[in-house]
Formats: structure tokens, sequence, C-alpha cells
């Protein structure tokens, strides 16, 4: 085959490796959530609530788990409530079992507070597709002073799981003070081996045919 085919379809195939690499990381079902603190009380104690609620119940079976935790105080003990269980390593596994699910845990202000979220659940065959909503609110050492430009509800952000007729179900984003709160994809390490190999593939086909003709 002259190196004129071989090159084009090279580049065919790399730019299909990476828009399925892309693909996947817009699919993603973890979330890295980061809360920015350094504006709104330096070098103080606060507390995060999280809660991770279905719509309803009972609700199709749904998952958030809850780590890779970032400006948690380790040496405080959390608050509990509903089907929420902690982990080892310090995570949190989160079910939409009953109607308040939530995890109340004192966390260090002045500097960013993170947390991976990763989803899951069954599917909703009967397509009623009744989400499960996961919030994230801050306040101040006394617990009760909300902190940022929260919604109605109290929310700095929040992420719904909404299932699927079959499959995966999907992440929707609401980020409500994004001047504190910003929320980005983690992507799946096959997402990542893809847009490698698609990247490779790119950079091999500009280079000059002569190297490669046979």
């Amino acid at each position: 085959m002259k190196s004129s085919n071989v090159f084009p379809t090279l580049r065919r195939g790399a730019l299909a490796l990476a828009l399925t690499a892309v693909a996947s990381l817009a699919s993603a079902q973890s979330m890295h959530v980061v809360l920015d603190t350094t504006g709104l009380s330096a070098n103080s104690s606060g507390w995060l609530d999280v809660q991770f609620n279905p719509a309803s119940v009972p609700a199709v079976a749904a998952s958030a788990l809850v780590d890779h935790l970032g400006g948690f105080d380790a040496g405080s003990t959390p608050q509990l409530n509903g089907d929420v269980q902690a982990q080892a390593g310090g995570a949190f596994l989160f079910g939409n079992g009953t109607d308040w699910n939530d995890l109340f845990h004192a966390v260090h202000l002045g500097g960013k507070v993170s947390f991976d979220v990763s989803f899951s659940g069954l599917p909703d065959p009967s397509l009623a597709a009744i989400p499960s909503l996961f919030s994230v609110s801050l306040y101040g050492a006394d617990g009760v002073t909300q902190l940022g430009h929260p919604d109605i509800n109290g929310s700095l952000l929040s992420l719904s799981w909404n299932p699927a007729a079959s499959g995966a179900g999907q992440v929707g984003v609401a980020v409500v003070d994004a001047g504190v709160a910003s929320v980005s994809a983690v992507p799946e390490p096959s997402a990542w081996l893809m847009l490698g190999a698609g990247l490779a593939l790119l950079g091999l086909a500009r280079r000059s045919p002569g190297r490669l003709a046979g």
C-alpha cells in the first residue's frame, strides 16, 4: 500500500480513538468536586454538609461513594444520618434507601476542600426515572451559618443521578456559587489509554511519509 493511502487511514483511526476517549470523559460517572474557601473564612474551622436523597421513596437503588478527601478535619467525628456508611480510608458510601441521607463533617476553611464522588445504580425499565440529588453545602464553625451564596435549599452545588431504562444512568450538574464550587469529570483509566493511543497515532501520522513508505 502506498504512503498516500496509509497516512489518511492512520489519521482517521487516531481521530476515532481520540473522539471515543472524549466521549468517555463526557459520560463519566465519577466527578471531582472542589470548594475554594479562601475568600470565606481564613484559617478557621467549618462544616461540610453532603446529602444524597431520592426525589421520592421508594426509588431505584443508587449509591454515591465519596473518597479522596482533601481539607477535611481527620480528627473530628463525622455525623452520619440515614443510609450513609463510613468506609476504609476515610471514604463514605451513600445509599438512597431513605428520604434523608446526610454526612456532616468538619473541614478546614481558608483553603480548598475537595473530594471525588462516584455514582452507580440499577437501571429503571419502568421509565419513571426518579432522580436522586447529591447536594453540597458549607457552614461556619457554629454549624448553622451558611457560607457562600447557596440556593434556597442551602446548596452551593448539586449533582443529580438519573437512572436510565438500561445501562448506566446520567449525571446532571448544577453549580450555584461558581465563585466557591467547581465540578469536573474524573476520567476512567480506559479513557486515558484510548486518548493516549489516539494522540500517539496522530503524532506518527504527522511524521514524514517518506520514513514509512514501503
